[in-house]
């Protein structure tokens, strides 16, 4: 994957190890969306929306070739390499608040977003609906609510989740799903489920502590790559759902 110069902020010295950190242990994520949309047939041509700027977006514009427009926060914008549009997801609870004034896509990105809203998902995923085209395809990714670490610390007497945070900029998770859940919401919607598969696609070498600094576990992290990586489906940390419009 490749990075042009002059995209990322320059930033402190420990804010932008841990913002490599973050990248680093999203990159096998960012790597498996960018091979899924090539999959689909994404392309130069292709209408693209990433809802919720980040590092994967300028890894889309960069890989596929592609105007790549964004949906969140600030104010709507223009750029030569893409459209921004803004739009509070937790509007989305009142549907008199949804845009009706956006482009329609062929695909629609929605990567570890919909953990961080703290509106019910039909309702936000009803809305993102609205901005696909009559065969378009969305591409949720989220993480499993019943993952083996959650499942474990639950049997500890752990609260397998964090504390919602008081930045309300980043609040953190309010809540998470499982494929069955998604499934269901999914057909509430009128999607076609063409694919829904879980994994660890995330680099454990590169971790976080409590207070969010970076804390490399190069040994320790390489073994729970590999444990990870080969455990049963429902017990994957990742869920990455495939849905077309209907």
């Amino acid at each position: 994957m490749t990075q042009k110069a002059g995209t990322e902020p320059i930033l402190p010295e420990s804010a932008a190890d841990d913002a490599a950190g973050y990248k680093s242990f999203h990159a096998p994520r960012y790597a498996f969306v960018l091979g899924l949309l090539r999959e689909l047939g994404a392309g130069r041509d292709s209408s693209i929306l990433d809802i919720g700027p980040s590092h994967l977006t300028e890894l889309l514009r960069n890989e596929i070739d592609a105007r790549v427009d964004t949906l969140g926060f600030g104010e709507d914008s223009r750029g030569e390499r893409g459209n921004h549009y803004a739009f509070n997801l937790n509007d989305a609870q009142h549907p008199i608040e949804w845009r009706a004034n956006l482009p329609r896509y062929s695909f629609v990105i929605m990567a570890e977003v919909l953990e961080h809203l703290y509106v019910a998902p039909q309702l936000v995923l009803g809305f993102v609906k609205t901005l696909l085209t009559a065969d378009g395809r969305l591409i949720v990714q989220t993480p499993n609510a019943a993952s083996l670490t959650k499942r474990v610390k639950l049997l500890l007497g752990r609260n397998p989740y964090e504390m919602i945070r008081t930045d309300p900029m980043n609040p953190g998770h309010y809540r998470e799903y499982t494929a069955a859940e998604l499934h269901v919401i999914a057909r509430e919607l009128g999607f076609v489920v063409e694919r829904c598969e879980t994994g660890f696609y995330f680099d454990a070498r590169h971790v976080h502590d409590s207070r969010g600094r970076l804390v490399r576990h190069s040994a320790l992290g390489g073994l729970k790559n590999i444990v990870y990586r080969n455990l049963p489906a429902g017990l994957r940390e990742g869920i990455t759902m495939v849905l077309r419009a209907g």
